[in-house]
């Protein structure tokens, strides 16, 4: 049976089939029919049923929760990969004639999120839109929490690589699409429509208040502006709300910043561990924030490392200066740690969602930024001297000061909000509840001593009200005034008229209060939200001192130093130390090595047995041009490098099964992309290329990538490459920037030890089988497989050669010549472009005719 409520939520539910639709129903949100299985299976919770449905006459299946409960609920939901409507009572039910009104406030989707437990405070979760039009990209990212966009343009092979690397939780792509979103994106299509250029400019203008969209830095017909214009457009459906609060940052260039993807990042485990791993994440290692702001500006930092030497250089003079005055960083440290996450206060202030405990934490923060701009005011650094010279929001600070006390409660309906002296008419109804509660504990003491009652109380409801409670025990002491309410088990309930005449002021000067509270606050939120963009402005300057105070004081514990910058490709690093690997291992144990590519020794063959350091030292190298180019010191003696425009990596590649990719192919697709857009200020990290395929194949290829890195007049980035392949360290003696390291070994009696230490110069020594008996592989095993080592080795026939001398030959017997075939070797001497059509299909008859 379809009852009035079940009739409303179907009417809304059909305009949300896409959505979960947690329906509001006093103190529970309600979920039916197919939301309700889910909502039960996702979250744990009981599955239960109301009524019968008319058509079947199946029970209606019911999963509901308390309100209270919502944000951790909802954050599984939103994990689990599901949309999320929120239906809410849009009247007093008090005051409803009939069925309550209910209306849809927001969809809550995984790039909308704004608060609650599923939003991670100290890192971001992105919005991202994408367009292409005419082979150009365009993308708009959107962080809602702090209400800040940011947009660039590229070409649209690029577009994979950037979406990648900024790691958004949601995408907006227009339906037919062909860019595949990154792992743990949520994809969402949008009608193609909500890209046209007509809608988007528009949309844009109206939205962010502007008069043309080249006010933004782009210009008309820009797929960034069609991006922009539909991901406003989402925005704005789903949060149902205004969104002129949003701050556009500018057009970004993608080529501003050292550009390292997903894959390369998650490989180094930068800001997330690669899969299996759960510890080791650099931006953790290397975080000493006091702010949940601070630490998403560091991981921001850490994924889009500074190219400019300018920018570079500013940070490392802010670093050097407050290290050589402990005493202000000290200073600056301990007042960080008070401080508030503006940014996304300033998020919540542009939605008029602030609480009262919101707008206090902002004065509270506000009232420390005179003491930042002390200690700040007389520093040499550009940055430091720039945030010295900083808004300081002393009128908006003084404002909030004048209304909210100082320990506001959560929730503007818990009371207690305005200060005294604010409204007079305020200040009067206080009087009148206080006075009444007065009277109330006057009245109970008055007649606990008339009735000879020591336990009679007066206590309230929302059903009855006030009241006076006796035990039955008492019940022969009661007076004839008192008028029976309520029988308990074990007491009676009375009221009295004076009483009631009492609750009645009380409850109007307390409804009177709630009002007129409200409305101060409400007043004062809008007033205080004409100042959201210096309010997020502020909050972006902290989270930025708190960056440099967190690598200043993380310098000067671990012994990091200030790396030197040249304009030379190159790369010098003097007994440096992996950033991790240092604070994870006992002290000491962590061993320095050294690293030199230059334009003369552009690419450095590692060779080493398996567990001696390979990886690790390619990984260090990565991570402290990282850290170098980021802004942070380096643990090292010394450090000399040009910054690098991008990081390729392979390292450690695992098949991609969902999307019916091998190993091998990824790590193909890898260095393709290493091959075909590396450049002469990039760095490329090569560990075990070829391991995927047959013993030949793998060498074959590696052989033919260093000949491709060192000859290539375009592709010549700074390289190091592990390899187990010892063939090619043949290679050193043939091509002139290539260069031989290995890790020592220490081989005495048979026994291995290894060293970690880098030396120059080639190995041909694996030790595999050394390290496959210090796994426990039985000792039958590692027996025969020495037996059979022996044999291979001493029957191999192996000549080196590179490209263009003699053929590289590589077998474990000698190879058989091949008969020459005569149709083959016709087409190959066949020259496509020279060839009418019509000579074209003559020969394709002729070798038909001729395998006939």
């Amino acid at each position: 049976m379809k009852t009035p409520m079940m009739q409303q939520f179907l009417q809304i539910k059909a305009e949300h089939m896409n959505e979960i639709l947690l329906f509001r129903m006093g103190d529970f949100y309600e979920t039916f029919l197919e939301d309700a299985k889910t909502v039960s299976k996702v979250l744990g919770i009981t599955l239960t049923s109301r009524g019968r449905s008319r058509e079947s006459g199946e029970k209606i299946p019911l999963a509901g929760f308390p309100y209270h409960a919502l944000d951790g609920y909802l954050s599984k939901l939103i994990k689990a990969g599901y949309r999320v409507a929120i239906c809410e009572q849009t009247e007093d039910p008090a005051k409803a004639k009939g069925l309550v009104k209910r209306g849809v406030i927001e969809v809550i989707t995984p790039g909308t999120l704004v608060s609650g437990s599923a939003l991670d405070e100290r890192r971001t979760i992105l919005l991202c839109s994408a367009f292409v039009v005419n082979r150009r990209g365009g993308l708009a990212f959107c962080d809602l929490s702090t209400g800040e966009i940011e947009a660039t343009e590229m070409n649209s092979d690029l577009l994979p690589v950037e979406i990648a690397r900024k790691a958004p939780s949601e995408i907006l792509l227009p339906e037919g699409n062909r860019i595949e979103p990154p792992a743990g994106c949520e994809l969402t299509e949008l009608e193609p429509w909500k890209f046209d250029l007509s809608t988007a400019e528009s949309s844009v203008e109206s939205m962010l208040d502007i008069s043309t969209s080249e006010g933004l830095g782009m210009e008309s017909g820009s797929p960034a502006l069609c991006a922009l214009g539909a991901l406003l457009n989402y925005v704005r459906d789903t949060k149902m709300m205004d969104v002129s609060h949003l701050c556009f940052n500018g057009m970004y260039r993608r080529d501003d910043s050292l550009i390292i993807d997903r894959g390369s990042a998650r490989s180094l485990n930068i800001t997330e561990a690669s899969p299996g791993e759960e510890s080791g994440i650099l931006s953790d290692i290397t975080d000493s924030t006091k702010t949940p702001a601070g630490a998403r500006e560091w991981r921001k930092w850490l994924s889009s490392p500074a190219r400019d030497i300018n920018e570079i250089s500013d940070r490392y003079d802010a670093l050097q200066w407050l290290m050589e005055n402990k005493g202000t960083l000290a200073k600056l440290m301990d007042i960080l740690d008070g401080t508030a996450d503006l940014q996304r206060q300033a998020g919540k202030l542009g939605t008029l969602r602030s609480a009262p405990r919101d707008l206090r934490a902002i004065a509270d923060t506000i009232a420390k930024l005179p003491g930042i701009v002390d200690i700040l005011k007389d520093s040499p650094s550009r940055i430091l001297s720039g945030i010295a010279s900083a808004d300081l929001l002393s009128e908006t600070g003084r404002l909030i000061d004048s209304v909210i006390v100082d320990l506001p409660p959560a929730k503007l309906i818990d009371g207690g909000v305005v200060r005294e002296g604010v409204s007079k008419e305020l200040d009067e109804y206080r009087a009148v509840q206080s006075g009444g509660h007065d009277w109330i504990k006057s009245r109970r003491d008055e007649e606990r001593e008339k009735t000879g009652i020591p336990n009679l109380t007066i206590a309230n409801n929302r059903v009855f009200g006030y009241y006076i409670e006796v035990s039955k025990s008492h019940l022969d002491k009661i007076p004839e005034h008192y008028i029976r309410k309520q029988t308990l088990v074990n007491a009676e309930r009375f009221i009295t008229p004076d009483l009631k005449v009492v609750e009645s002021r009380i409850f109007n000067a307390a409804g009177e209060i709630e009002r007129i509270e409200q409305e101060i606050f409400c007043d004062l939120r809008e007033k205080v939200a004409r100042s959201v963009d210096g309010i997020r402005n502020a909050g972006r300057i902290l989270a930025e001192l708190d960056v440099l105070s967190s690598l200043s004081t993380i310098a000067a514990e671990r012994g990091y130093v200030r790396p030197e910058l040249s304009d030379i490709p190159g790369i010098t690093i003097t007994n440096g130390r992996h950033p991790v690997l240092e604070e994870l291992l006992p002290q000491g144990e962590c061993v320095p090595n050294s690293i030199v590519l230059n334009q003369g020794r552009r690419i450095l063959l590692v060779t080493g047995p398996n567990m001696a350091g390979k990886s690790t030292y390619l990984r260090q190298a990565a991570l402290l041009v990282i850290l170098a180019q980021a802004g942070s010191f380096v643990p090292a003696e010394s450090m000399v490098f040009s910054p690098v425009d991008r990081i390729f990596t392979r390292i450690g590649s695992k098949d991609r099964i969902t999307r019916g990719q091998s190993t091998f192919l990824v790590e193909m697709a890898e260095a393709a992309a290493l091959l075909n857009s590396s450049t002469t200020s990039s760095l490329a990290i090569l560990d075990e290329v070829g391991r995927g395929t047959s013993t030949y194949d793998g060498l074959s290829l590696a052989w033919a990538m260093v000949e491709y890195l060192h000859n290539s007049d375009k592709h010549r980035p700074l390289v190091l490459f592990a390899t187990h392949y010892h063939e090619l360290t043949a290679l050193a003696n043939l091509l002139p920037a290539v260069w031989n390291v290995n890790v020592k070994v220490k081989d005495s009696g048979g026994k291995v030890v290894f060293l970690y230490n880098i030396e120059e110069g080639s190995t041909d020594e694996s030790y595999g089988i050394h390290v496959a008996s210090m796994a426990g592989v039985p000792r039958k095993v590692v027996r025969r497989a020495r037996k059979v080592l022996s044999d291979l080795e001493a029957g191999r026939h192996l000549m080196s050669g590179v490209a263009g001398d003699d053929q590289l030959e590589l077998s474990l017997s000698e190879p058989q010549p091949q008969e020459t075939n005569p149709l083959l070797e016709h087409i190959r001497d066949l020259d496509p472009d020279s060839l009418t059509p019509r000579r074209a299909l003559e020969i394709l008859y002729e070798l038909r005719d001729r395998l006939e």
